[in-house]
């Protein structure tokens, strides 16, 4: 095999295996902390919060080469998925953690969605219960 044709091959394999800085796009890890804990918690599976308490999280973006603007999408399950609160915020090389709170939401199914021009970065679905449903349960349960 000519030498041209090998280094020519290596190059489309390296390619491959190392993808350049533009290739796969923004991603991030989603975050939770419940005060007054001084540390967030990477989010494993569907978490789930007492509609009664504040529970802070983040979406921290390990590298960021550029400013982006982010869209920050909350939805609850109803009979479909319905926009509880949109907003946006911008990150650069500098600003690299989007930052927010999980409170005064009512019982249920919901997810919050990173998303930049119009395509879903990550997405995290958690679940809020109410503590007082379930200490009548176990009341009901008892009888």
């Amino acid at each position: 095999m000519k030498s041209w044709r090998r280094v020519a091959l290596l190059a489309v394999f390296s390619m491959t295996l190392f993808p350049g800085p533009g290739c796969g796009g923004l991603k991030g890890e989603f975050a939770v902390r419940k005060p007054p804990a001084d540390e967030y918690r990477r989010v494993a599976g569907i978490p789930e919060f007492p509609a009664s308490e504040r529970t802070e999280w983040v979406y921290a973006f390990p590298r960021v080469e550029e400013e982006h603007t982010i869209g920050v999408v909350l939805m609850k399950k109803e009979l479909v998925w319905v926009d509880v609160n949109v907003r946006s915020e911008r990150i650069d090389p500098l600003q690299k953690v989007i930052y927010g709170t999980i409170e005064g939401l009512e019982k249920g199914n919901y997810r919050l969605i990173m998303a930049e021009k119009g395509k879903i970065l990550d997405e995290m679905e958690f679940v809020v219960y109410n503590e007082l449903d379930d200490e009548e349960a176990d009341i009901a349960e008892q009888k």
